[in-house]
């Protein structure tokens, strides 16, 4: 089966266009639009996934709609996989990275969605002593290639230390949800 998975770039932006939006239903034409790419070669690895058991597909008039397939084996595994690479997770870690003076930044979700997930705004804490400035130009062009609005909290180390000792409610909030570290260690940073 991972010969059929990893084996073609175009077959990885297949899945990442997918799996980034589980819930969408796509055609042949329309993911060769989105993907910029031909359309014998999007069939082809299209087939390919469907025969792995990673998606499904439907004929509705003289369309076939392709959309993941949820009850597969490895569906949770493949769409992780994107998340930390590709997927919101994985573009945030990679803009926020370079930033100095940054040591955590957490994604975080209050509610049933894993964080970034839901639609609308996508919450993260960032704690260090960052250029805010160099933060802000970060999370523009961020929001601008990820088509979403980022909320960030910024918290020096100290603060950060003393709120979380106190059980502050916002940090009770992010930390009692669900979160994902991107970037840092947490072990009291």
């Amino acid at each position: 089966m991972l010969e059929r998975l990893l084996s073609s770039k175009t077959r990885v932006e297949i899945l990442c266009l997918l799996f980034s939006n589980p819930e969408g239903r796509y055609y042949v034409r329309q993911i060769a639009r989105e993907l910029g790419r031909d359309i014998s070669g999007i069939k082809r690895e299209l087939d390919n996934l469907d025969k792995a058991g990673l998606l499904a597909s439907e004929k509705i008039g003289n369309l076939r709609y392709y959309t993941v397939n949820k009850s597969s084996a490895i569906y949770a595994e493949i769409k992780s996989i994107i998340a930390k690479t590709v997927g919101i997770q994985g573009a945030i870690a990679g803009s926020l990275a370079g930033l100095s003076g940054l040591r955590q930044a957490w994604l975080y979700s209050g509610n049933s969605h894993a964080p970034g997930e839901a639609s609308g705004p996508v919450p993260v804490l960032i704690v260090g002593r960052v250029d805010l400035t160099e933060l802000n130009e970060a999370v523009t062009q961020l929001e601008s290639r990820l088509g979403r609005e980022i909320n960030y909290t910024v918290f020096d180390e100290t603060e950060f230390q003393r709120r979380r000792a106190e059980a502050d409610p916002f940090l009770t909030d992010v930390f009692g949800g669900r979160n994902v570290l991107l970037i840092g260690r947490d072990d009291g940073v």
